[in-house]
Parts: structure tokens; C-alpha cells; sequence
């Protein structure tokens, strides 16, 4: 006869236990890790204030025509001025003046004039309008700006076969700040 003792079930148990123990913590802790990531990567992805230049690389691959441009509108001596209104309306809009002169300083008139503009915080967000002639050399154009802060304004003026650009950051709708 055999005299070993008969295994207890209820001591094996413990034992699996233990068996289960680390790899279910290290199973765990990569579970907490990924679903971190996860996290981190929707946030990253929805972030309205996150931007990338729209057509990056053919703008990088146009940089000489680019700068072509800008010596072209030097050459031309066209002088701009954007004025935004202090205080938005009711539904958040603004009036956006934009003063136009040529090079002997005489009011630009009967030009195609677009405007195009973004808050610093939300640069993904550009707004874009057809300012109208309001005066010789005066456009007008109501523009969805309510948040104030830094907003880029870029005017694209056009008259017959002579396009000029012109591009500026501007504090809008809140008290300048300026160092004492």
C-alpha cells in the first residue's frame, strides 16, 4: 500500500493564486499604460488650438515664387492699414476697415480685396471674406471675431493685373498690452 498522504485540495489554491499574482500585475499596469496613451492621443487629436499650415509642402516648394512676390509688392509701394473694431456685436462680429494707398499716396480704388483671418489660439479656424469698397481706398468688410486676443490679418488686394499681399498680427478687442 501506498502511505502517502492525500493532496488537499484547499492547499493548492494559495499556490495558484500566487502562480496568477505578477504576471496579473504586470498585465495591470500595461493595461493603465495603454489606455493612458489612448488618452493622451484624443486629447492631442481634438485639440482646437493645434494648427498645421494647411498645403504646407507646396508652399515650401513655391518659397522663391513667395518671395518674388513679396519684392513685387515692395517694388509696387502700396501701403495698407487694417483697422478692427474694438467691440464685437451681438453675434460676435467685427468690422474690419482696411485702407488701401499707392505708392504717391493716393487712395487705391476699384480693387478686389480679401481678407483672411485667424485667432493666434485657435489658428486652425481662418476666416475668410470679400471686403467691400466703401469709399476710394476704403474696405469694408463684418467678420466672425469674438474672441478677443492676437488675431493674423491677411489682405489680398488685386486690381487689373497687380496682386499685392499683406500680412500683420494685431491685439483685437482687449486693452494693449504694453511694459511699464
Amino acid at each position: 500500500m501506498n502511505e502517502s498522504s492525500p493532496v488537499d485540495k484547499n492547499e493548492a489554491r494559495p499556490k495558484r493564486r500566487r502562480a496568477w499574482l505578477w504576471p496579473g500585475i504586470v498585465v495591470g499596469m500595461l493595461s493603465v499604460h495603454t489606455v493612458g496613451c489612448l488618452i493622451v492621443v484624443f486629447i492631442a487629436t481634438s485639440d482646437p488650438s493645434h494648427a498645421v499650415v494647411s498645403d504646407y509642402h507646396a508652399k515650401a516648394i513655391a518659397w522663391d515664387q513667395q518671395r518674388a512676390q513679396q519684392r513685387h509688392d515692395a517694388a509696387l509701394g502700396w501701403t495698407t492699414t487694417i483697422d478692427v473694431a474694438l467691440a464685437a456685436d451681438m453675434l460676435g462680429q467685427r468690422t474690419v476697415r482696411v485702407s488701401i494707398r499707392d505708392a504717391e499716396d493716393k487712395p487705391l480704388a476699384d480693387a478686389v480685396t480679401t481678407l483672411a483671418v485667424y485667432h493666434h489660439a485657435r489658428a486652425k479656424t481662418i476666416i475668410e471674406a470679400q471686403a467691400k469698397e466703401a469709399a476710394p481706398g476704403e474696405y469694408i468688410a463684418t467678420m466672425d471675431m469674438r474672441r478677443p486676443g492676437m488675431w493674423t490679418l491677411s489682405v489680398a488686394v488685386q486690381r487689373g493685373e497687380e496682386l499685392f499681399h499683406y500680412t500683420t498680427d494685431q491685439q483685437v478687442g482687449a486693452a494693449q498690452w504694453s511694459p511699464r
